[in-house]
This record gives C-alpha cells, sequence and structure tokens, in this order.
C-alpha cells in the first residue's frame, strides 16, 4: 500500500483521546504518515496561528480522518464555527478523501429526535426571517428544547447537519471497541476499485434519494391539510403496517465509552386499532394474532391504550406483559390509537424491563421513525 498522509481530528476530549492515540500508531506501523495536534503537528511558537497551521495541514494530507463524540471543541467567534468544523469544511473543499466515525449513539439521537426538530426550526426561521438561522440561534433553540438529550454539546448537532447537507456518510464508532484499521484501509481501497466503473449508477441512487426525502416533505406537509373520511379495508391497513415492521437489538449504553445488548425482540407479530367516542376506546380492527375487546372504558387504567390516550395528541409509550412475553408499543394520533405487539426475547421478565425500559424505548420507538410518522399522519388526518 503506498504511504499516505492522513489527517487526524477530533476534539480533544479525554473520551477520544486513548482513541487518537491508538489510531496514531496503528497508521504509523502499517506504514503511513499520520497527522495530528498533539504528536507532531503542534504545539507552536505564540507568532503561528495554530488554526492556519491546521488548515494548511489538512490541505497537504491525503485523507482526513474525523472522530465525533458528544464535545464540539473550541468554538472561534470569528468564523462561527469550531475548530474542527473548519477543518472538515476545509477537507471538503479541497475534495479529500473524507472518513468520518460518529459515536452511534449520538448518530441516532440525531436522525431520529434532533434532525426533525433542527429542519422545523430551520423551515420556520427562514419563513420567518427570509433568510438561515445562524449557528449561534441553531444552538439556542437545540439548548433551550428538552426533547434534544442534554449532555451532547449543542453545537455536535450543528456539525452533523452540516454534514448531511454535504452528503458526507458517518460511520459507526463504539467508543471503546478498536477499530481494524489495516483491514478497513485495505477495503477501502478494494471498495473504490470496485465502486468506480458504479459511479453513475450511485450519483443516480442519491438523487432518488433526495427526491425521496422531497417527496416524504412535501407529504407532511400535506397530509394535515387533508380531511380523510374513514377507512376502506382497517385490517389490511394494519397487515401492511406490521410487514414492514422487523425486530432488533435492545443495547445498553455506558455513557460515551461502550454498549451492551441486553436482548432482542422480534418481527411485529399483531396491531390492534382503537377509536374514541363518547363512551370509550372502540375497537376498529386488528391484525395478526392480537386479542381484542369490543370497548375499553376511559376510566380503565389496565388498558395500555387508554394509558397512552391520557398522554395527549400525539404521544407514544413502550409496555410489557410478561404473561405474554410481549412488548407493546403504542400510538397516539388524534382519535385513534394503535398498539404494535412486539414478542420479546424469552428471557425478559417485568423486573428486567424496568431495569432497561430507557434501552427498550429507544430501541423500539427510533428503529422504523419514517414509518411511525407516516402512521401517525394518517390517523391525525381522519376525521369522522
Amino acid at each position: 500500500m503506498a504511504r499516505t498522509k492522513i489527517f487526524i481530528s477530533s476534539v480533544n476530549e479525554d473520551g477520544l483521546k486513548p482513541l487518537r492515540r491508538s489510531v496514531f500508531r496503528e497508521l504509523e506501523s502499517l506504514g503511513h504518515e499520520p497527522v495530528m495536534w498533539e504528536e507532531n503537528l503542534g504545539p507552536w511558537p505564540a507568532h503561528v496561528d495554530p488554526v492556519v497551521r491546521c488548515l494548511e495541514a489538512v490541505e497537504q494530507c491525503d485523507i482526513y480522518l474525523l472522530f465525533i463524540g458528544d464535545k464540539a471543541g473550541t468554538y472561534h467567534d470569528k468564523a462561527s464555527r469550531t475548530i474542527t468544523h473548519m477543518e472538515f469544511i476545509k477537507a471538503h473543499e479541497e475534495e479529500k478523501s473524507i472518513l468520518v466515525f460518529g459515536d452511534v449513539e449520538i448518530k441516532a439521537a440525531f436522525f431520529s429526535k434532533v434532525r426533525p426538530l433542527l429542519e422545523q426550526f430551520i423551515d420556520g426561521y427562514i419563513s420567518k426571517e427570509d433568510r438561515f438561522p445562524s449557528p449561534s440561534h441553531m444552538m439556542e433553540m437545540l439548548r433551550n428544547d428538552d426533547r434534544v438529550p442534554k449532555n451532547i454539546d449543542p453545537y455536535v448537532w450543528f456539525l452533523l447537519y452540516d454534514m448531511m447537507l454535504r452528503k458526507v456518510y458517518i460511520d459507526d464508532l463504539s467508543i471503546g471497541v478498536m477499530i481494524d484499521w489495516k483491514t478497513y484501509f485495505s477495503d477501502l481501497l478494494r471498495r473504490g476499485s470496485l465502486l468506480l466503473p458504479l459511479e453513475e449508477s450511485i450519483e443516480q441512487n442519491a438523487e432518488r434519494l433526495d427526491q425521496f426525502d422531497e417527496a416524504f416533505e412535501l407529504l407532511t406537509g400535506l397530509m394535515p391539510q387533508l380531511q380523510i373520511t374513514g377507512f376502506r379495508q382497517a385490517q389490511k391497513f394494519l397487515e401492511l403496517m406490521i410487514s414492514r415492521l422487523p425486530g432488533g437489538m435492545i443495547e445498553q449504553q455506558y455513557g460515551q465509552y461502550m454498549s451492551e445488548s441486553v436482548g432482542h425482540y422480534d418481527d411485529c407479530c399483531a396491531a390492534t386499532l382503537y377509536e374514541l367516542r363518547d363512551n370509550g376506546l372502540n375497537f376498529v380492527a386488528k391484525a395478526g394474532t392480537a386479542a381484542s375487546v369490543p370497548i375499553f372504558m376511559l376510566d380503565d387504567k389496565s388498558s395500555y391504550a387508554v394509558l397512552t390516550l391520557e398522554l395527549g395528541d400525539p404521544g407514544e409509550q413502550v409496555f410489557f406483559k410478561e404473561a405474554k412475553n410481549m412488548i407493546y408499543h403504542c400510538i397516539r394520533s388524534g382519535n385513534y390509537v394503535i398498539t404494535l405487539h412486539y414478542p420479546a426475547d424469552p428471557d425478559w421478565n417485568y423486573k428486567k424491563f424496568i431495569h432497561y425500559k430507557e434501552s427498550v424505548n429507544h430501541a423500539i420507538m427510533s428503529k422504523n421513525p419514517l414509518i411511525i410518522e407516516f402512521i401517525k399522519l394518517c390517523l391525525g388526518g381522519m376525521h369522522p
């Protein structure tokens, strides 16, 4: 393999320091030329601007390697960007090969929670002010929104959003789990030689993905403006829906350092749908192996559907019934409550569910966010 100059970039936070050092040594042992501030780039005399020096080093590298954790790093007021972000922008501008690794939990939170909030804020700001919000405006919004995880520096979300706009892929990073860099770089070169003839089809797929994003964004705007008169085949609606909801793993995260698999759940096997009327929650349809009752009275606290109804509109929560070894994902939208049934790992019991409830919630609710959002839009638009 040819000798390659690789600029290693990240915030110099405690959780990433061991990773940075080990990556530097590993790349050096592979015959490459890694460049990193604390090893062979800095510090420099007072008269040398360290930001300029870093950007020059990025310009001189072949590959830009970036690790993203929960800290943003040093913010440069005049540039309205962090130094790490400016390094990334320079690498992108110079069309360097960019490799980005982001903490898996932060990535999941961004795409499932933060990105929709940020896009909604940006659209509203542009509509009101006729200009794009500044990073400080976006970070202020993120800092003040209780739905945004507070243990992550708000600037990290802005950085991830900028990468998304630039269509830069972000690999998973599990801090504490070492990456096999020899295999990774060998595979990178192999993939490059394989993908080069497919460049045209890759660009076409990327264009289709952009079109899909635009179509879904339009759909989310149009649906609330429609009055949907009801179901033609409610059972078929449920059957089609549950066929698109696969199972998955449940992982307990230990801060930013590691995660542990604590169980799994199987594909969605059933669903029930109830409608709020004057006398209670009335049965509409079911699919799969679900049991049903004609009506739940609104004071029936044993009903998961009733408990979800009390959350307000829209709302969703996850329950577990040990007798059936089943996880229930209940979603309220408009006058409807839908319950999705997922068979649980045989080792689960109620005590274990309570212990790992936050992890179960994350696994279930963030698994298929676009499908769940579409279900909410459909049900929320129903009118008698």
